[in-house]
């Protein structure tokens, strides 16, 4: 009895250790999906964004560059108006004549399709930046609020973007320091912002202050011209939000009301709801919950039954020709695991 007891209790070890051990693999076979797949769809989307934005800049150029300028002064930023650069020609903008509709209708906003370049030339940053904060968007690159303003207009402009995952365009956002540059190509003109101070704990001045993931109000219109960056933080970690602020260095242009498109529905202006959060894109998306349950789920049931056709079968060959639909279902879950966990 005693011999049994202890063969028995040798088998359940075994199971919880190899069960455990079986855990351990998948772990780190998901902190590799998020560091190194993720990077590699990100690349993708950047590649095909960029194409997108060029080919868009070539369509406003065909028209005339009649984008109003809004009116100078010290409450409107600094300095003279910005031309505007349309295919390589570059007109300063009048105040009073229309936008052509061609123009006009290349200018307005497609939710999840790109609408600017930004670079940072301090922490090497340029990335082709889309319309929107959702999970889909935030993996293509970073991401304009469409609450907020449109970088080089008047008012709050605020771009999200990951700091470990998906090509981790923001990694390094922490370092700027006040008075650092940033460079916003729009299809209304390339626009230069200064990084603001912001005190530290030292006493000194950085570039970047944190707040709570309660403080949306950083997305705020607060009367001036700015660029506001917004990232988890720390790394690897959505405990609070890293906030990069900077002043628009020209004049903002001042555009007729743009109503952004929804690609599923023409007639509707976008709404994604900011007002209560930063959007899925960084905050995990609730809804995929199910399918995160149900692949997971698959992953399992097609292990079982490549371990069940190795008992019956030959091991190996079992194991090779399981392998194909083993791999697709953890890849599967992955995605679905990581659109429903926070992204960092």
């Amino acid at each position: 009895m005693t011999i049994r007891l202890s063969q028995r209790s040798a088998r359940v070890v075994g199971g919880i250790g190899r069960a455990l051990i079986g855990f351990g693999v998948v772990t780190l076979l998901f902190v590799g999906y998020q560091l190194w797949g993720t990077s590699i769809q990100h690349a993708r989307a950047q590649d095909q964004m960029s194409s997108q934005f060029e080919a868009r800049l070539a369509e406003v150029g065909t028209g005339p560059a009649e984008v109003p300028s809004a009116p100078s002064g010290p409450e409107r930023g600094i300095g003279a108006s910005r031309p505007i650069a349309f295919d390589g020609v570059t007109a300063t903008p009048p105040t009073t004549e229309p936008v052509d509709p061609e123009v006009l209708a290349a200018l307005a906003p497609v939710h999840g399709e790109p609408v600017a370049q930004i670079e940072i030339p301090a922490i090497g940053v340029s990335e082709t930046v889309v319309y929107g904060i959702g999970v889909a968007d935030l993996r293509k690159g970073p991401g304009v609020f469409p609450d907020n303003s449109m970088p080089g207009t008047s008012g709050n402009a605020a771009i999200a973007g990951h700091r470990t995952t998906y090509g981790a365009p923001f990694h390094d956002i922490d370092q700027l320091e006040p008075g650092d540059e940033i460079v916003v190509q729009t299809l209304a003109g390339a626009f230069t912002y200064e990084v603001m101070a912001h005190p530290d704990p030292d006493g000194g001045e950085r570039g970047h202050f944190i707040v709570p993931p309660t403080a949306v109000e950083v997305l705020a219109d607060l009367g001036d011209d700015r660029l506001t960056l917004v990232a988890c933080h720390p790394k690897w970690s959505d405990r609070e939000r890293i906030i990069v602020t900077a002043l628009l260095v020209e004049d903002p242009v001042e555009l007729p009301e743009l109503v952004p498109v929804d690609p599923d529905d023409d007639s509707a202006p976008v709404d994604v709801g900011l007002s209560t959060g930063w959007g899925d894109g960084l905050e995990g998306d609730g809804d995929a919950l199910v399918p995160t349950v149900a692949w997971g789920g698959l992953f399992l049931l097609g292990l079982g039954g490549a371990w069940g056709a190795g008992r019956v079968w030959r091991r190996w060959p079992a194991y090779a020709m399981s392998a194909p639909l083993v791999v697709w279902f953890l890849w599967t879950w992955f995605v679905h695991l990581d659109r429903f966990l926070p992204s960092y």
